[in-house]
């Protein structure tokens, strides 16, 4: 049985100087799960949050990265609609070290989360005042 608090991407910023914020990113879809903290900065982080308002009305897709591909962490998500008033989350994480010569050493992971506007909603607020404040956490729940 899959319980909703299972499903979920987090967002928890553990380190912070004056010029960027450390963010720990979890995602979960209750059979797949995975961490990696990247760096991020407040404005990237607000940005996103103001791009999720009235989220999928006024943009087909929303896409926000953090930390470097194929970097030492990185993580992405793209928001997308898909359908009977639904919205696709599509989450990379990477995390550890990469070499030139073994990029598979690298642990990578790609899940999708299905959310309701709702907690597109709830997720926004939660966002905004972790860009603002520069601390806290910002929890999207997904749909079991």
């Amino acid at each position: 049985m899959v319980y909703p608090q299972e499903i979920f991407l987090r967002m928890e910023v553990v380190w912070k100087d004056e010029h960027i914020l450390e963010v720990e990113f979890t995602a979960s879809n209750a059979f797949f799960k995975g961490t990696t903290q990247a760096y991020d900065t407040s404005e990237s982080l607000s940005d996103l949050a103001n791009k999720l308002v009235d989220f999928p009305d006024k943009e087909a897709s929303i896409f926000h990265q953090a930390g470097a591909k194929d970097g030492y962490a990185y993580c992405s998500m793209r928001f997308y609609p898909i359908g009977g008033g639904l919205i696709g989350v599509f989450i990379q994480l990477e995390e550890n070290v990469s070499t030139a010569y073994r990029k598979e050493e690298k642990s990578k992971l790609a899940l999708e989360l299905i959310v309701e506007p709702n907690a597109i909603d709830n997720f926004y607020k939660q966002l905004k005042t972790m860009a603002h404040k520069q601390e806290g956490i910002a929890l999207l729940v997904g749909r079991v």
